[in-house]
Parts: structure tokens; C-alpha cells; sequence
């Protein structure tokens, strides 16, 4: 137990970490190319190769962790390991070239001005020359994962990250927005570099053994499901591009400045929580102890919330200056902080939803039902099309934030009670009493904050988010400790939890 929660402390951390460079990534992207043509046309560009890329990496971790044990049950992980190695290399390898090809004629589609059409082409090049080391990359971290060496795989992430950031800063002087692209080649070289050292040749795979098609098929028909539904995300993402690049100069950057900061408390603690609970969730669908999963996911939806709700309430109270902190610098001025908050605020919806959503998934995952979620977010882009065509003519580029927390809703609505149905039920009464105080807490602290604002309100700005941080931080914790709330209590005595959890109480 003390491994897990040592495990599990570590993966908060490397999570942070890689949140933290990922910030910082779009920072300097932001500092030299601010919401110019070029900008935007480098980040719509990414869109449909990062779809894929997120399809790969998220989805075979997924997919690959409950596939794993069912194969080392029967003293044939590495085996299945290796397989699914060499056949992923070989279906990746076949998007990238098949993606980099077809670039010059899809691009256009998404991005249709003419002032930076070839920049946007010869990224989306780029990126699609990466998918084929992220597919491999993605096995491996699906490996760590199913090992529950959650930090090493978050680490390997974060080694593209740092390449990324690293190319645009030392040659964005003579290679413009394509020292980005280029930098996050070289990362993903980087990553399955570092994984072969750590593993070592022999421990990498059986380099001799014959490649099991039957097994390969076998594993891709339960992973096409699952990568599906991870990149319908992305989809509803390409969407939104679709329809901000009909618009005004920046607007696609700016949307997604916005989106990538209000999506720092999902992917630190909604994807935290979720990763932590699925060995939890596996193991319960092996042993077959269905209280036990179920319990699993009702902890992981109460674990979650506790810490999303007051992270994004205090966000939204903080906006502008958050924004101002993060990215005003360079070329991305004032007039980019106003619009960048503005849109951010209309997002903010999305994280809590999607952080439902992402616990939610786990669950379908775990019992190989992969395929309700797919049906489900075949309905969220059909909504997210029709909220889009709705929202950007009343409202503008803010109705296209708007429009993806709707979508957000819809989403973590119907994927919760599909589970809840599947599965026989949840103690909605016990989550319920959790959210409720979470509520009352978060309540308190913004009520604090709110008459703290008035009187340091002139502050230099970081002291000022700083000291909000601290005191709304502290005063919502002590409201939660004075509710009494079990989530919170469980957390601090999380190694008592975990025995009580595998004992099925």
C-alpha cells in the first residue's frame, strides 16, 4: 500500500511538472508569435495530427493497462507486450506517411487564409512525421502505467515538452513557428530514447519473437473504440478551429491560450485522480468484486471534485490577472489578455465536466465497454456542430468556449448515467453529501475572498494571486474540515483507504 501512495504522490508531482512545462511551452509560443496569422496558423494546424497523436497516446494507455493483465495473468505480458509493439509500429507508421501526404490537400479545409498557408501546411507535415514514434511511445507508457510507475510515464511526456520549448527558443529567430514543430520531433526521438535506456534492449521487447496478428487484431478491435472516444475531445476541438479561422486575425490563438490554461486543473487533478483509480478499477473487474468498483469510481468522482471546484471558482475570480501572469509578455499584449480571459471564462465549464468525464471513462474502460462512450461522443460533436453554428453567430468567438463546456455537459451527463445504468448503480447519496459540501466550502472561500479583494485589490499583481491563492486555499480547507467531509478526511489518511478499499469495505 505505502507503493501506491508513493506511486500515487509522485504522479501528482509529475503531473504538476508537466502541466507546469506545457504552460510554459505555450508561454514562449505566446511571448514571440503572440495571436499572429502565423500563430494561429500553426496551432490550427496541429489540430488534426494531434488528434491522432492524443488517439495514440491516451488511447492505448487505456486500451493497454486492463489488455496487460489479462495477458500477465497467464504469464504472457511481456509477450502481448511485444506484439503490440511491433504491430503498432507498423499501423502508426502507415498514419504518418499517409497523414503527411494528404497535409497539403486537408490543411486547407481547416485553416483557409492565404497569409500563412504554407505554415500551417509544413506543420501539420511535421507533426504527422511524429505520429509513428508517439504510437510506440504510447505502448510503453500504457506498460508503466499497467506497473503503476505512473511518474516515469509522465515524465517521458514531459521530455517532448521541454524539447518543444527548447527548439522555439533557441531558433525561432531563424526557423520562425517551425522551431515548435520541429522541437516536438525531436522530443518524441527523445522520449522512446529515454524508455529504451531505462528498460534496457533486452527488457524492450522480444526482438525475436514473430508478431502475433491474431493477438494484434485482437487488442486494436477493444483500442479503436477506446482511441475513438479520447479523440473526440480533439474532434469537438477541430470543430471549434474550424469555425474561429473563419474569423478575425488571433482569434484562434487567443481561443486557445484560454483553453489550455482553464484546462490545467483537469489535466492535474481530474486526469490524476482518474489514472490513480484505474489499477484500483482493473484489479476489482479481475477479482470480480463489482462493490469494489463501484466504490472505486464514487471515490474517484468525490476526490476529484474536491479539488476541481475551488480551482476553477478561484480561476474565474482571478482571471484576467491569471492570464496577465501566464502569457502577457512580447508580442502578446494587453488587448490578447482581455480576449484571452474573456474566453477562458466561458471554458471554465468544460474542466468540471470533463473531469467527471474523465473518471466516468475509466469505468466504461475497465469493463471493455469502450464502445457506449463512442456512441456517446458521436452525439457531443453533433451537438458541439449545432452549438458552434448557433453560438458564433450571437455571441461571437466567446460562443465557441461557451459552446464546448455545453458540449461538456451533455457529455459528462449521459456517459454518467449510461454507467450508472451498466453497472448496477452508485451510492449517488454518499457523492451527493461530498459535492454538497464542496459546494458550502467553496461558497465560504470566495464569500472571504470577495471582501479580502477590496482591500489588496492594488497589489503588484503576482503578490496579489499569490496572497488570494493562499488565503482562498486556506479558508477552503478549513471549511471543509469543519463539514466534515470524508473525501477529505480519506485523503489525509489515504494508506487507511486503500486497505479498507482492498479488504471491498
Amino acid at each position: 500500500m505505502s507503493k501506491l501512495r508513493l506511486a500515487s504522490i509522485l504522479l501528482i508531482i509529475s503531473t504538476f511538472v508537466l502541466k507546469f512545462s506545457s504552460m510554459l511551452r505555450d508561454l514562449v509560443i505566446a511571448n514571440y508569435f503572440g495571436s499572429s496569422h502565423e500563430a494561429d496558423a500553426y496551432l490550427a494546424a496541429m489540430i488534426i495530427p494531434n488528434t491522432l497523436i492524443l488517439f495514440m497516446l491516451t488511447g492505448m494507455k487505456e486500451a493497454f493497462l486492463p489488455s496487460y493483465y489479462k495477458y500477465n495473468a497467464l504469464g504472457q505480458g511481456f509477450s502481448h507486450l511485444t506484439n503490440i509493439v511491433k504491430g503498432t509500429f507498423w499501423i502508426s507508421l502507415a498514419v504518418t506517411i499517409v497523414g503527411m501526404i494528404l497535409s497539403p490537400f486537408v490543411i486547407p479545409v481547416v485553416y483557409p487564409k492565404p497569409e500563412a498557408m504554407d505554415v500551417a501546411v509544413w506543420t501539420a507535415v511535421i507533426y504527422f512525421a511524429s505520429v509513428f514514434l508517439v504510437g510506440i511511445n504510447a505502448v510503453y507508457e500504457g506498460y508503466f502505467d499497467a506497473q503503476r510507475k505512473f511518474s516515469f510515464s509522465t515524465f517521458s511526456q514531459t521530455s517532448v515538452v521541454l524539447a518543444t520549448i527548447g527548439g522555439t527558443i533557441l531558433f525561432h529567430d531563424r526557423l520562425g513557428i517551425y522551431s515548435a514543430a520541429l522541437g516536438y520531433f525531436v522530443g518524441t526521438i527523445i522520449s522512446l530514447f529515454i524508455k529504451l535506456i531505462y528498460l534496457k534492449p533486452g527488457q524492450f521487447m522480444n526482438w525475436k519473437q514473430p508478431m502475433d496478428k491474431r493477438e494484434v487484431s485482437s487488442f486494436y478491435l477493444i483500442f479503436l473504440p477506446v482511441g475513438l472516444t479520447i479523440a473526440v475531445g480533439q474532434v469537438n476541438l477541430l470543430i471549434n478551429t474550424i469555425f474561429s479561422s473563419r474569423l478575425e486575425e488571433g482569434v484562434v490563438a487567443n481561443l486557445n491560450y484560454a483553453f489550455r490554461l482553464v484546462n490545467i486543473p483537469q489535466a492535474i487533478f481530474g486526469v490524476t485522480i482518474a489514472t490513480i483509480i484505474f489499477p484500483l478499477l482493473a484489479q476489482a473487474k479481475i477479482e470480480q468484486k463489482m462493490d469494489l468498483f463501484k466504490q472505486g469510481i464514487e471515490k474517484g468522482l468525490s476526490f476529484m471534485f474536491l479539488f476541481v471546484a475551488p480551482t476553477v471558482t478561484g480561476m474565474v475570480l482571478l482571471m484576467e490577472e491569471v492570464v496577465q501572469i501566464f502569457y502577457q509578455r512580447g508580442k502578446f499584449d494587453a488587448t490578447s489578455t482581455a480576449l484571452t480571459s474573456e474566453y477562458a471564462v466561458y471554458y471554465v465549464g468544460s474542466v468540471v465536466f470533463y473531469s467527471i468525464q474523465a473518471v466516468i471513462a475509466k469505468g466504461f474502460y475497465t469493463l471493455e465497454k469502450g464502445h457506449y462512450m463512442l456512441r456517446i461522443g458521436v452525439i457531443s460533436i453533433v451537438c458541439n456542430v449545432i452549438f458552434n453554428a448557433l453560438l458564433v453567430k450571437t455571441m461571437g468567438a466567446p460562443g465557441l468556449a461557451l459552446s464546448f463546456s455545453l458540449v461538456g455537459f451533455v457529455y459528462s451527463v449521459i456517459t454518467f448515467s449510461t454507467l450508472y445504468k451498466i453497472s448496477g448503480g452508485f451510492d449517488l447519496r454518499y457523492v451527493a453529501k461530498e459535492y454538497i459540501k464542496v459546494f458550502i466550502a467553496t461558497a465560504v472561500m470566495i464569500a472571504v475572498l470577495l471582501f479580502v479583494e477590496r482591500f489588496i485589490a492594488s497589489w503588484n499583481v503576482y503578490v496579489y494571486v499569490a496572497a488570494m491563492a493562499m488565503i482562498g486555499g486556506a479558508v477552503y480547507f478549513i471549511a471543509l474540515f469543519l463539514t466534515r467531509s470524508q473525501s477529505m478526511k480519506e485523503l489525509i489518511n489515504i494508506k487507511q483507504f486503500k486497505r479498507k478499499a482492498s479488504e471491498g469495505g
